[in-house]
């Protein structure tokens, strides 16, 4: 008795909680995008600045704003509002290499964040003539929402 009990207990100890199942199905995050070395280099040394956008935007009590790398088109989201019970910060980027539009990929601590409120970000697209950035996500008691992100003078 005593041994079918520490075997069920070591076995437990070496499976993640949802078992065996979840450790295969959940591949790690693809990387975010790369820069080229030697736009890394000139930026370590002071001579390549990144092309920043800042875009913002509310719905709903939940103000968004987005700093957007236009290179690397990583985005750093800053969420605040009631609605979330806060606020949260995090990184993300579009699935497709030098896409402006589609799937989202949230960094892993940033994802886990949103999905504790059940909140998902699906998708996204920047266009550039309107300088808006289109973001859906799937929320409580919503369903789908499309907020739309104006974007921001530079000194503002």
């Amino acid at each position: 008795m005593v041994f079918v009990k520490w075997v069920a207990m070591t076995m437990a100890l070496q499976l993640p909680a949802g078992g065996p199942a979840i450790a295969a199905a959940a591949p790690p995050p693809p990387p975010p995008p790369a820069r080229s070395l030697g736009r890394i280099l000139m930026t370590a040394v002071g001579l390549a600045e990144e092309p920043m956008a800042h875009f913002e935007g509310s719905f709903y009590g939940v103000h968004a704003r987005v700093a957007l790398n236009m290179n690397t088109r990583l985005a750093h989201v800053s969420l605040s509002g009631i609605p979330l019970g806060g606020s949260l910060e995090g990184e993300g980027w579009l699935q497709g290499a030098g896409a402006e539009s589609g799937p989202v990929v949230l960094r892993g601590d940033f994802q886990a964040r949103l999905a504790r409120r059940y909140v998902a970000i699906s998708r996204a697209s920047l266009d550039r003539r309107a300088k808006t950035v289109t973001v859906w996500a799937s929320v409580p008691l919503l369903g789908e929402v499309e907020m739309v992100l104006n974007e921001v003078p530079e000194g503002a």
